[in-house]
């Protein structure tokens, strides 16, 4: 998985090497899809440096989004880029605006360290997830567990599901609206399946990023 990092200097030096200089101009990029394709280019054309730098010359171009495929796809495509830097202007502002795309990868990190646990254990490590601030139930009788973020005024949306691929899909989800500390509210219904299952993280991944634009776009 790469690391993404803000750099206001200028120059094509990091950390006191010298790495390629790419200039990101009208990529015509607009949907979740697009900075997917256009990430997974990126990283295959770049899969044996150690780090890349990117300037970006298209006021229209997100590098929220394209940061956040970027580290998507690196999950998906082996290569050994290990940094993507992004010169910015201004580096607090930069920073300050990506903090809910920071929030998907830290999200994405934390199910993937649980993607070849058993279910029975990853329904556990989601049943502690209230230091976000969900609050977590149990149906015992019926061997469901609820978790629920609340913030907003808006209807909550619900989902109920019985494996833990889909279960740890909403554990992302609630983990990302959460960091990112977005007006929304969720319910997931967890029917604890302990049928052994095996999760391929990429789908895991593509299914998170699916899902998560509905409330980061």
């Amino acid at each position: 998985m790469i690391d993404i990092v803000l750099d206001a200097n200028s120059g094509n030096t990091f950390c006191g090497k010298e790495f390629p200089l790419v200039r990101l101009n009208k990529t015509k990029a607009t949907s979740w899809s697009d900075y997917q394709h256009l990430a997974a280019d990126f990283i295959k054309a770049h899969a044996k440096e150690e780090a890349a730098i990117i300037s970006v010359n298209d006021a229209d171009f997100s590098i929220n989004k394209f940061s956040v495929a970027l580290f998507a796809e690196s999950v998906l495509t082996p290569s050994k880029l290990d940094y993507v830097v992004f010169k910015v202007s201004d580096l607090e502002a930069a920073r300050e605006a990506y903090k809910p795309y920071l929030a998907i990868t830290i999200a994405i990190k934390y199910v993937l360290r649980l993607v070849d646990d058993t279910p029975e254990s990853i329904y556990r490590n989601l049943a502690d997830l209230g230091y976000l601030g969900l609050e977590i139930t149990h149906n015992y009788g019926n061997n469901i567990m609820t978790l629920s973020y609340n913030a907003g005024s808006a209807p909550a949306k619900e989902f109920d599901v019985d494996n833990a691929f889909d279960a740890l899909v909403l554990a992302a989800v609630l983990k990302t609206i959460s960091l990112a500390k977005i007006e929304s509210s969720i319910t997931v219904k967890i029917t604890l399946n302990d049928k052994p299952q095996k999760i391929d993280a990429k789908s895991l991944v593509r299914a998170i990023m699916q899902l998560v634009a509905a409330w980061i776009n």
